[in-house]
């Protein structure tokens, strides 16, 4: 699943089950919020290393990371692919997780330079 833009982010208490169905993708993991723009990620190490890289851009004054789910599902009234991105708000990940230098090795250590995928 990809898509640079939500058609809707949602503040939820918790996070629903993963889902895959003919109609419906929803995949947990974390988002991160650099000033209004959404990002989702599917592990932790990544989201927090990107967040805390995207925060010392001086275009950014603040960022969140949270719990998420992103889902795309098929729309029938509008005849087209729905983007929604849930997010536990209670859930400010990035106060509780300190300088994170664990994760940022971690992320570090499983990054290739060939691959847009990061090897856990």
């Amino acid at each position: 699943m990809m898509r640079v833009e939500y058609d809707e982010v949602v503040s939820v208490e918790r996070l629903d089950r993963p889902k895959s169905t003919p109609t419906v993708e929803r995949a947990n993991g974390f988002g991160v919020r650099l000033e209004e723009q959404w990002f989702w990620f599917s592990d932790l190490e990544a989201a927090y290393t990107f967040g805390r890289a995207g925060r010392t851009s001086v275009q950014v004054r603040s960022w969140n990371l949270v719990e998420a789910a992103t889902e795309a599902r098929f729309d029938r009234n509008l005849g087209r692919m729905v983007f929604t991105l849930y997010v536990v708000d209670h859930s400010g990940l990035e106060a509780s997780l300190g300088k994170g230098r664990k994760l940022i090795r971690r992320f570090a250590d499983g990054a290739t330079p060939q691959s847009a995928h990061w090897n856990a």
